[in-house]
């Protein structure tokens, strides 16, 4: 049964999902996205103006990256990306959360705000959305490029206090993988997997396209730069099913330790917004202060989804899990969270009736990101 993929080729999450239909040798068909399409297929469909989504054959619609690539490694468990063991699996779900939710802020940030970059990246979406409407590409340039910088700048806590700081995210995470691929093809071996495409979600579309950060790529991360194109091309590599590695390379300290001071804390405190009825809410988050984030009700349920699934494994994994992380990111993990919304569980959509007065509004601002 065959797949149409409705994708844009800037999108971090659109990167993300073709790197596994890719890896996973999953074939489908390509439907770049215009602003009509958003409109009229994949919002009615999905209830969401959001990319990727997938239409299956009979009819059947998917979303969300996270479940959506559990939803394929279990209908196509051909070279699965998704490790078997219980350990492995939940240190790479917790890896790919982090990816999605945290490393998402510095991604966005190094393609807007500097005026050179979101002008290349203000075209290309321009030329994007506009295809097949009566919209000038000029117009839907300048338009999206002021909507992002208003959303994922100004909108999302960026100030010019923590401008340096949170511009140094991305060369931290450079140095992170650069360490993990100098004695390994892919972030736990010979064969991709989960957190590899994981980090192909700020890496790929992002940092490896956008000409600014793909130029300090190339010239402080060489190993960085060839694994991305590794992982765009693994789908023609013939690879077993291998043992992949355990996490205890050392190289991974960085990075879990980013997620006990950083981005646990951050899901508690914006989880505590939700339940509150916040719209806002501030923090001091790996050193870093950010001021007047948004309260978001889907990062509340990664964090429900998190801490059902690490309560749900068996005692002797959670502590061999608790050894390699420590107590506190461990203790993050079971400490009670103040929003009691659902886990994410399915990648399946359900249509929705859309008013034509929510098409007009979603048009110019998107789907609400405190949506439920």
């Amino acid at each position: 049964m065959g797949y149409r993929v409705y994708l844009s080729d800037v999108s971090y999450f659109s990167g993300k999902l073709e790197c596994a239909l890719r890896t996973k040798r999953v074939a489908y068909e390509r439907v770049p996205v215009s602003s009509d399409t958003l409109l009229k297929e994949v919002l009615p469909n999905t209830g969401w103006m959001k990319v990727p989504a997938v239409r299956r054959d009979d009819g059947l619609w998917l979303y969300d990256s996270t479940p959506l690539l559990r939803w394929l490694d279990a209908e196509h468990p051909q070279r699965s990306l998704i490790p078997q063991d219980p350990y492995r699996a939940f240190l790479s779900t917790l890896v790919e959360d982090y990816c999605d939710e945290w490393q998402w802020r510095p991604a966005m940030f190094w393609r807007w705000a500097w005026p050179d970059n979101a002008r290349y990246l203000g075209s290309r979406l321009g030329e994007e959305l506009s295809r097949g409407t009566i919209h000038p590409a000029a117009g839907m340039a300048l338009y999206f490029r002021k909507r992002q910088q208003r959303i994922f700048l100004r909108g999302d806590g960026v100030r010019a206090s923590n401008f340096d700081a949170i511009a140094a995210l991305y060369p931290q995470a450079l140095a992170w993988l650069e360490a993990l691929l100098e004695t390994r093809r892919y972030l736990l071996g010979d064969r991709p997997s989960l957190v590899d495409i994981a980090w192909c979600g700020p890496m790929l579309r992002h940092y490896a396209q956008d000409p600014r950060p793909a130029a300090l790529m190339a010239a402080q991360a060489p190993r960085v730069w060839a694994w991305v194109s590794r992982v765009w091309n693994a789908g023609s590599e013939h690879w077993s099913d291998a043992e992949l590695g355990d996490f205890s390379d050392s190289a991974w300290d960085g990075l879990f330790a980013d997620i006990g001071a950083a981005y646990l804390p951050y899901l508690h405190d914006n989880a505590a917004a939700v339940a509150a009825g916040q719209k806002r809410f501030c923090g001091t988050y790996g050193g870093i202060d950010y001021p007047d984030l948004p309260a978001v009700c889907y990062r509340a349920r990664c964090l429900a989804t998190l801490q059902r699934d690490f309560e749900a494994l068996p005692p002797d994994v959670r502590q061999r899990i608790g050894q390699r992380l420590g107590a506190g990111i461990t203790g993050l993990l079971q400490r009670r969270s103040a929003a009691s919304l659902a886990p994410i569980d399915t990648a399946i959509a359900q249509p929705r009736t859309v008013t034509a007065a929510q098409r007009l509004r979603y048009y110019f601002s998107g789907t609400p990101w405190d949506s439920e």
